[in-house]
């Protein structure tokens, strides 16, 4: 009998090396695998995937990334969806659906997606996940303008920056992640850049989460010129975190467009770190 629950704490390493073994084009090894499913934001004991057996094998599993997150309307669960894969001799008799059913059921969690490949989008709306976003707004290198000092840490700032700035930065320690404080005539704008080799040609430097987005809004191509280096870069801003008066130098669509589930959060409030990109250093389009 085939039986669908929340993975336990004990099975994390089985669950790894599952993974390790049926996901055979990954780009990360076993260590990678760990990392996804320690629990980073939640702790060991929460939850991190979920395990699909018959008669005590494993047979399928569907990776989620929990997260407690600070947000303007206090603490609230985020969960990124990761890993998604069934035996071939289980497939077409529903085990994906109910997986997925089973991961977006608890009212209290946001379920986010932002790395899905064309060919799940029909499951991702059919399990009710909605489009988050579809486009980015995008800055090109240009002279720095005086005044606009930047900050490399910005932890170092202390209560100068809000509270939830210093939650995001510190529970992103360690990864491969620009995180920064820009000065403004303003105030102080604290952003967490991830920077990507997409092209050829340039690095995308992506905002993964912005703190004062109506102050970015009235500085983003100053801000833009201080966070980038001379040539050979662009900043990419996903448009539900452009608050309005925003002024970009173009606008560009996602191949695949991020899904969430909608209810408990504004879009402006789901921003993509706590999720795989970061903890597997993936490549987001």
């Amino acid at each position: 009998m085939v039986d669908i629950a929340y993975a336990r704490p004990e099975e994390r390493e089985e669950i790894a090396q599952f993974m390790n073994t049926v996901f055979k084009r990954a780009k990360w090894d076993i260590d990678g695998w760990r990392r996804l499913l320690a629990g980073r934001w939640c702790g060991p004991e929460g939850r991190y995937a979920i395990a699909v057996r018959d008669e005590g094998r494993l047979i399928g599993v569907l990776g989620l990334v929990y997260a407690d997150r600070m947000t303007t309307g206090g603490r609230r669960t985020t969960a990124d969806m990761t890993s998604w894969y069934v035996l071939g001799d289980y497939r077409g008799q529903g085990i994906g659906q109910k997986m997925l059913a089973l991961a977006t059921s608890d009212p209290e969690v946001t379920v986010t997606n932002f790395s899905s490949a064309k060919a799940a989008v029909s499951v991702l709306v059919n399990a009710g996940l909605t489009v988050l976003d579809k486009e980015r707004l995008v800055w090109h290198p240009r002279t720095p303008e005086a005044g606009f000092k930047l900050h490399d840490d910005p932890l170092s700032l202390g209560d100068r920056i809000s509270e939830k700035d210093r939650k995001v930065v510190a529970d992103h320690q360690g990864l491969r992640l620009r995180h920064l404080t820009v000065e403004t005539p303003d105030g102080l704008v604290t952003l967490v850049v991830y920077p990507q080799k997409k092209h050829d040609e340039y690095t995308t430097h992506e905002i993964m989460y912005l703190g004062n987005q109506p102050l970015f809004a009235r500085y983003a191509a100053q801000i833009a010129a201080a966070v980038l280096p001379s040539e050979g870069a662009i900043l990419s801003l996903d448009r539900r975190f452009a608050a309005p008066g925003i002024e970009c130098d173009e606008v560009r669509e996602f191949a695949t467009p991020r899904y969430c589930q909608p209810g408990l959060l504004a879009p402006s409030e789901i921003d993509m770190l706590y999720s795989e990109c970061v903890l597997l250093n993936i490549k987001i389009h």
